[in-house]
């Protein structure tokens, strides 16, 4: 639910509850004032009619007191008028309805509880040579819950009429908070994408929490915007110099590596040669660690001056890793080392990417794994199908992976516990998360079976990106 429709709803629920507040207030005032002059004047009368009756009762009159309260009963509104005397006999009984002759009066019972509708009051009197006696008058009361009623009906339609007016003011007032904050959620949301693009919101003048807001937003997004600027300048003046290093490395490694081979061969029949033959291998395989990690860091400039893929077609994921274990089988029998490829009978494993990123990513992991495992090891590249992800997996003998450096072990130029992980591990696997992550797969690193390190990566198949 949107904000501004939340606030209006609020604010509406508030002057629901203060126009219905004050309608119950205004019931209950008037009520209790209609009450209120009911009783005075229910008294009033009462202190006439007491005086009416002993003077007449005092001189023996009651025909003339009958006539007398027939008259006033008519002219007053009264219900009825009963004289008794002191054990309670009935002296004089007049109504203005026939219906209340046989009724029983309920005087001491609150105006607003009387059960039939007729409000009694009773006071003591004196009766001449009768002695004292009692006085009770009774006043209709349903008329005045039917005025009060009528008075009701007309305060709730004027209480709704006031809702109606309190409840489109708070909406419209709920609207407008809520605009002035929604409109600033999409420029919130679209800063930390694009900070480079980020236009100051227009000053408001209204000097509330929301204006502050808006001050505070553009004084951020200013510094975050020359802060990205600065900083993609030292990326790229970084990729620049990277880039020029890199390739001015290759020619003197070049070099180094035809001088290398250029000895072996003036070597090979002499004593000293058999002597140095160890050395060479030494250089060879220096030259050659140094050559990959040149070649690391030109593919990851490559990858991160382009957004997608350079090309996208069908990659056999069964012929690639064979390929690689035959390119890398003569480099792990050199080591005295075991490269087995177990890849399932039948199974069809096609990707859409680019075939040579993929085939750099295999052949990285399996580098790594040789670099790791000791003589004697074994070195497996397998390949299952997982649903509609394949799964490559290449698993070492060495000492596995740390826990504790799994979280940052693809990140760039990272090394951690050199005691037990020889060689840079952070250029290469660098390139492999870009490389999946651009294939729309992922990678991580688990622990093998006895021991050592398992590095898998997963993506999606050709038939699920088609059939999706």
């Amino acid at each position: 639910m949107r904000l501004s429709v939340r606030l209006s709803l609020v604010f509406s629920l508030f002057g629901l509850a203060i126009a219905a507040g004050l309608l119950i207030c205004h019931i209950r005032i008037i009520r209790r004032e209609a009450y209120a002059r009911a009783e005075n004047m229910a008294q009033a009368t009462l202190t006439a009619v007491r005086a009416l009756v002993a003077v007449q009762a005092r001189a023996g009159r009651y025909r003339e007191l009958g006539a007398n309260l027939e008259a006033m009963i008519r002219q007053a509104g009264i219900a009825t008028v009963e004289v008794r005397d002191r054990r309670g006999r009935s002296i004089l009984h007049r109504v203005d309805d026939p219906r209340f002759l046989g009724r029983r009066p309920h005087p001491g019972v609150p105006i607003h509880q009387v059960p039939d509708g007729v409000y009694d009051v009773e006071t003591e009197v004196p009766l001449g040579a009768r002695g004292r006696g009692t006085v009770l008058v009774g006043y209709h009361a349903a008329d005045l819950e039917a005025r009060l009623s009528d008075i009701e009906a007309r305060a709730v339609q004027w209480g709704v009429t006031a809702f109606l007016g309190i409840t489109m003011t708070a909406w419209l007032m709920g609207a407008w908070f809520g605009w002035r904050i929604e409109r600033l959620v999409p420029r919130f949301e679209a800063l930390p994408k694009d900070p480079e693009r980020f236009k100051p919101l227009r000053g408001e003048d209204a000097g509330d929490e929301v204006a502050r807001l808006v001050a505070a937003f553009n004084r951020m997004g200013a510094v975050l915007k020359e802060e990205t600027r600065r900083r993609r300048e030292l990326e790229l003046e970084k990729r620049e110099l990277a880039a020029m290093l890199v390739h001015d490395f290759k020619t003197p490694l070049t070099v180094v590596r035809s001088g290398v081979t250029l000895l072996e061969e003036q070597l090979a029949d002499t004593r000293a040669g058999a002597a140095s033959r160890r050395t060479l291998e030494l250089l060879n395989l220096s030259t050659d660690r140094l050559r990959r990690m040149v070649d690391d860091v030109l593919q990851l400039a490559r990858m991160e001056e382009v957004a997608g893929l350079r090309e996208t077609k069908p990659v056999d994921l069964s012929a690639l890793a064979a390929a690689a274990a035959k390119d890398f089988s003569l480099i792990a029998a050199d080591r005295r080392q075991k490269l087995v490829l177990d890849i399932p009978e039948g199974v069809e494993a096609v990707v859409l990417g680019d075939g040579a990123l993929v085939r750099r990513v295999l052949d990285n992991l399996v580098y790594n794994a040789i670099e790791h495992t000791p003589a004697h090891g074994t070195v497996a590249i397998g390949l299952q199908v997982q649903g509609a992800q394949a799964r490559v997996a290449v698993c070492d003998g060495g000492p596995g992976i740390p826990p504790e450096a799994r979280p940052d072990i693809f990140r760039k130029f990272f090394q951690r516990d050199m005691k037990r992980h020889v060689g840079n591990v952070g250029l290469g696997l660098a390139f492999c998360l870009k490389a999946i992550q651009r294939h729309g797969g992922t990678i991580g690193v688990e622990d093998a079976t006895p021991r050592g390190a398992r590095f898998f990566f997963t993506l999606p198949l050709a038939k699920s990106k088609k059939a999706g």
